[in-house]
C-alpha cells in the first residue's frame, strides 16, 4: 500500500521512483553534501514495507547500507572523520568485537554455518545489529550544526506522521469496540510486528512530551501535540500492553525531569483506566489475568512465563558467555517461538554475564549523555532533545521487558540518530561554554606583567635618547 494515499496515481510507480531516489541520493552524499544521506535514511528507516519494494531490484535490499556508504565516502571525500572520538566510540567498537565473538561461539553451540559472510543469516542478524552503532557515529560526524540537527527532527516527524496516518487508515474500516485479535496490524513496521509499533509509538510519545514541554512558539506546540495525539491513538489500538507500560514510563520520566503536572496525569491514568480508557483497551489489559479465571494469566502471559524458565535454564549451561549471539532462535526450544519475548532474559541466555553487563553499561552511557545534555543545554531544541532521549531510554527499557524491541532498526534506529544529534548537541553546547569562560587571573596578571615591562622598556628607551650627547 503507498503510504501516503494521494491517489495520484503514483501507486505503479512508486518501486521506481523509491529505487531512482536511492540512487540520487546516494550520488549526492557522496559528491555534494554527505547529510543528504541521512536526512533520506532518516525518512525511510522505519517505513519497512515501503522498503521491501525495493528487494527485488539491484542492491535494493541494500537500502541502508547503500545510504551509509555514500554517507561515508562524502565525509572521506571532505577529509572528515568518518568516526569521531565521542563518549562512546571505543565503547561502541569493543561491542562490536564482543557480539562477533559471541556470534563464533554460538556456531560451534548450535553447529550452524560458519557466520563468513553476509549471505549466511546470523552474520546478517550480527551486521544488522552493529550497524546502527554506526548510525550514532556517523551521525554525529556528518550533522555539525543546529540547523541540521532540526532537519533531521523535522523529517523524523514527517516520517512518524506519514507512518501513522497510514495505521489510522488501516484501523480506519475495523470494528474497535471491542479486542480482537483481528484487529491488530503491523502497519508500515513489517516484520517488527505490532507490539514492535506500539513500542516505537510509546518512544515517539516520550520524545514528543519532551519537545511539547520546551517549544515556546504556539504553532511548535500545535504541531507536535497532534503529532502526538497521532501517536497516542495509534499506541492504543496496537493493543500493546508493553507499549502501554513503556509510554507510562516515558510520561512518568518527563514528569518527573521537567513537568510535574504530568505526574498528576500519570497517576490520574493509573487510577482511573478502567474508565477512562477505550473500551477495548481495557478489555486487552484485563485480558492479563482474567481471560483464564480470576487471578490466572491469560495464554501470552503464561507463555512469557514458560519462555523466560527456558531461557534461565540455557543460560545456566554457560552463565559467563551464554549460547551465543543470535541463537536462541534457531534452537526451536519451547514449540513455535523463537524468541525469549524479554530482551534483557535473551541477553542472558545468549551472551551471559559479560553481555548483560556491557549491556547494562551501554544503556548506562546512553541515559548519561541525554541527562548532561538536558543538564547543560541553555537552548530550548538542547534541552527538549536531552529530555526527550533520556525518556525515549526509559520508556525503552521497559518495552525491552516485554519482547526483543532492541535489534530492529525500524524500531529502534531513530534512538541511535537522536544519539547522534545528542552527541552533536553535546559538542556545541560545550563550545558554547567554553566560549564563555572568561580568561583565568593567572593569566590575566601574567599578560598585565608583560604589558607593564614592555612599557617600562619603551620609556627607557626614549629617556636614553632625549639624553644629549657629552
Amino acid at each position: 500500500m503507498f503510504p501516503f494515499h494521494l491517489h495520484f496515481g503514483l501507486e505503479g510507480v512508486v518501486s521506481t521512483v523509491l529505487y531512482v531516489a536511492m540512487w540520487v541520493t546516494f550520488l549526492l552524499s557522496l559528491a555534494w553534501k554527505p547529510q543528504l544521506g541521512i536526512y533520506v535514511l532518516t525518512f525511510m528507516l522505519p517505513l519497512q514495507t515501503v522498503r521491501y519494494r525495493l528487494h527485488e531490484m539491484f542492491l535494493g535490499a541494500q537500502f541502508v547500507d547503500l545510504l551509509l556508504l555514500g554517507v561515508v565516502l562524502g565525509l572521506a571525500i571532505k577529509r572528515q572523520k568518518i568516526i569521531p572520538k565521542t563518549p562512546l566510540t571505543r565503547f561502541l567498537l569493543l561491542l562490536c568485537a564482543f557480539y562477533y565473538f559471541s556470534l563464533w561461539e554460538g556456531t560451534f553451540f548450535i553447529d550452524v554455518p560458519l557466520p563468513l559472510w553476509i549471505t549466511d543469516p546470523r552474520f546478517s542478524d550480527w551486521k544488522n545489529y552493529v550497524e546502527m552503532f554506526f548510525f550514532a557515529l556517523i551521525v554525529a560526524s556528518a550533522i555539525r550544526e543546529e540547523k541540521q540537527v532540526r532537519t533531521v527532527l523535522l523529517v523524523m516527524a514527517f516520517s512518524v506522521l506519514i507512518l501513522n496516518r497510514n495505521y489510522i487508515s488501516l484501523l480506519s474500516g475495523r470494528d474497535l469496540k471491542h479486542f480482537t485479535y483481528e484487529s491488530r496490524e503491523e502497519g508500515l513496521l513489517g516484520y517488527a510486528g505490532v507490539n514492535g509499533l506500539g513500542a516505537f509509538e510509546a518512544m515517539v510519545f516520550s520524545v514528543l512530551l519532551a519537545a511539547y514541554a520546551y517549544a515556546r512558539q504556539v504553532w511548535l506546540r500545535v504541531a507536535i501535540g497532534v503529532l502526538a495525539a497521532t501517536s497516542l491513538y495509534c499506541l492504543l489500538y496496537t493493543f500493546s500492553r508493553g507499549g502501554y507500560a513503556a509510554a507510562l514510563v516515558g510520561l512518568i520520566a518527563v514528569g518527573f525531569l521537567k513537568s510535574r503536572k504530568l505526574l498528576v496525569i500519570a497517576a490520574v491514568i493509573v487510577l482511573t483506566w478502567q474508565t477512562l480508557l477505550p473500551t477495548s483497551v481495557q478489555e486487552r489489559i484485563r485480558m492479563t489475568t482474567e481471560s483464564e479465571g480470576a487471578g490466572q494469566l491469560d495464554s501470552s502471559a503464561g507463555e512469557r512465563l514458560v519462555l523466560w524458565e527456558d531461557a534461565m535454564n540455557l543460560f545456566k549451561r554457560n552463565p559467563v558467555t551464554g549460547s551465543g549471539f543470535e541463537t536462541y532462535r534457531y534452537m526451536y526450544r519451547v514449540e513455535r517461538f523463537r524468541d525469549t519475548h524479554n530482551y534483557f532474559v535473551k541477553v542472558l541466555a545468549e551472551t551471559g554475564i559479560a553481555g548483560m553487563v556491557l549491556f547494562l553499561v551501554l544503556l548506562w552511557k546512553l541515559t548519561r549523555l541525554g541527562l548532561n545534555l538536558f543538564a547543560k543545554a541553555e537552548s530550548p531544541l538542547w534541552a527538549g532533545l536531552g529530555l526527550g532521549f533520556v525518556a525515549l531510554m526509559f520508556s525503552l527499557m521497559v518495552a525491552n521487558c516485554f519482547g526483543d524491541r532492541w535489534t530492529y532498526p525500524q524500531v529502534d534506529g531513530y534512538l541511535w540518530i537522536l544519539l547522534g544529534c545528542v552527541i552533536t548537541g553535546l559538542r556545541i553546547t560545550n563550545e558554547v561554554h567554553q566560549a564563555d569562560i572568561p580568561e583565568q587571573p593567572d593569566a590575566m596578571m601574567s599578560s598585565n606583567l608583560e604589558l607593564a615591562l614592555e612599557d617600562a622598556k619603551t620609556s627607557q628607551e626614549k629617556l636614553l635618547r632625549d639624553i644629549p650627547d657629552r
